[in-house]
């Protein structure tokens, strides 16, 4: 799979929360043999940021409008159903490759 997929890690300050979810979603991303550029930046900035983007994570709740797939991965900071929110990337993944 040569595509790059273009995604967007956000917690509320856009450093602590966002850079451990990014090395879990990294992982997650190489284990499936899919290339991705993840940027990393706050809440309040994914309405600014969030086109061109294929996925969004976000590390709390988030309810605004955005052009892609959004999947809350507070799993990867509490480790509460951290499996789940795994297989919920993993098929999202695999949906964007397919479109």
């Amino acid at each position: 799979m040569n595509r790059l997929i273009n995604a967007m890690v956000a917690c509320g300050s856009g450093i602590a929360t966002s850079t451990v979810a990014a090395g879990n979603i990294q992982e997650i991303f190489d284990e499936l043999g899919v290339r991705v550029q993840l940027t990393k930046c706050s809440i309040s900035d994914i309405p600014a940021n969030s086109d061109g983007m294929d996925i969004i994570f976000v590390t709390n709740n988030y309810r605004g409008e955005v052009p892609c797939p959004i999947i809350n991965v507070t799993s990867f900071i509490t480790g509460i159903k951290k499996d789940k929110t795994i297989e919920k990337i993993k098929e999202t993944i695999l949906n964007i490759l397919k479109n």
